[in-house]
């Protein structure tokens, strides 16, 4: 469902610490875990360091603040704490269509676990949505992703999301937050 171009884009911001943080996590959690991603994650970070030495900033003594993802979480929450996190200790609920949610702790984020067999609805996104496989397998009409694999929702792409194999299928799912809902809790 990833189109190549979404994915390096994605990880470029990654690198330059331009995500908020649900989208931060993501990445970190498909770093992490996924041999590929760790790679891309390295080369764009050269990039940029590169590009940074030699940029006007560099020439002329100008100060530079390194990004430092963990420190600047509001929530604190990162790739290796969501990783040691027991998933049968989270408090899963059943949404409207079955699908299984709990909280991922930070605005923006959540936990998804799809039983062995079972389907999400079919749908789309409004704007992008990353999920990070963390056990398990699922298959959505676009590709089959496995443990570490970031799945990019574009807005208007649909896909349907269903469980493959016999073991539950549980992805740490990333939306940027909407800060409108926030004046009304």
């Amino acid at each position: 469902m990833t189109r190549n171009d979404t994915y390096i884009a994605f990880m470029m911001d990654h690198a330059a610490g331009n995500h908020p943080e649900s989208f931060a996590l993501a990445a970190d959690l498909h770093v992490a875990l996924n041999p590929d991603g760790a790679e891309t994650a390295d080369i764009w970070s050269m990039i940029g360091g590169v590009l940074l030495e030699s940029s006007d900033i560099a020439e002329t003594g100008g100060t530079v603040y390194a990004h430092k993802r963990v420190q600047s979480r509001k929530s604190g929450l990162s790739a290796a704490g969501l990783l040691a996190q027991p998933m049968e200790s989270l408090k899963w609920r059943r949404g409207l269509l079955g699908v299984q949610y709990a909280s991922a702790g930070a605005p923006g984020t959540k936990f998804m676990k799809l039983d062995p067999g079972q389907s999400a609805p079919m749908h789309g996104h409004g704007d992008l949505e990353a999920t990070v496989v963390l056990s398990g397998r699922f298959s959505d009409g676009h590709g089959t992703y496995s443990r570490g694999d970031l799945v990019l929702g574009q807005p208007g792409m649909r896909h349907k999301p269903s469980a493959v194999g016999e073991e539950a299928c549980v992805c740490f799912v990333a939306h940027r937050p909407n800060n409108f809902w926030r004046i009304f809790q």
